[in-house]
């Protein structure tokens, strides 16, 4: 089974949105938590009509990114906001993200993103493996 998740807005950079207190601590922008909840709402109701639990289990992303200008941006920094959103409701935590995909476009005017997820069925860690064929 596969969930996909689109969104039409611009994809906010979790690294540029972090303020840091006056201890040095850091904390989420009001911005960023708005985002954050809105890639929350639609993965929520993208769980409920396509079907997807919140799972356990390692899970495979595939991100695709829209920006509507052409200005100098890295596609990791994409990352943190869109994974941090899922967390609870496509799975429980984003440390069970396993492999990442991502890609990203341009086209003036229109800003967007897409996210793919599944269950991750790669090859077992290298661990497990040499532990199997040791027996």
């Amino acid at each position: 089974m596969r969930l996909v998740i689109v969104g039409d807005r611009k994809v906010l950079m979790k690294k540029n949105l972090m303020k840091v207190t006056r201890f040095g601590g850091l904390y989420k922008s009001g911005e960023l938590k708005r985002f954050e909840a809105y890639v929350g709402m639609l993965a929520a109701v993208a769980c409920a009509e396509q079907g997807w639990l919140c799972t356990d289990g390692p899970v495979a992303l595939s991100v695709g990114v829209v920006f509507g200008d052409r200005r100098k941006r890295d596609l990791q920094n994409c990352f943190g906001a869109l994974c941090d959103a899922l967390e609870g409701i496509v799975y429980d935590d984003d440390s069970q993200i396993r492999l990442i995909a991502a890609r990203k476009e341009y086209v003036k005017g229109m800003w967007g993103f897409e996210i793919s997820v599944e269950p991750y069925g790669g090859r077992k860690d290298a661990g497990q493996a040499s532990q199997e064929t040791a027996h």
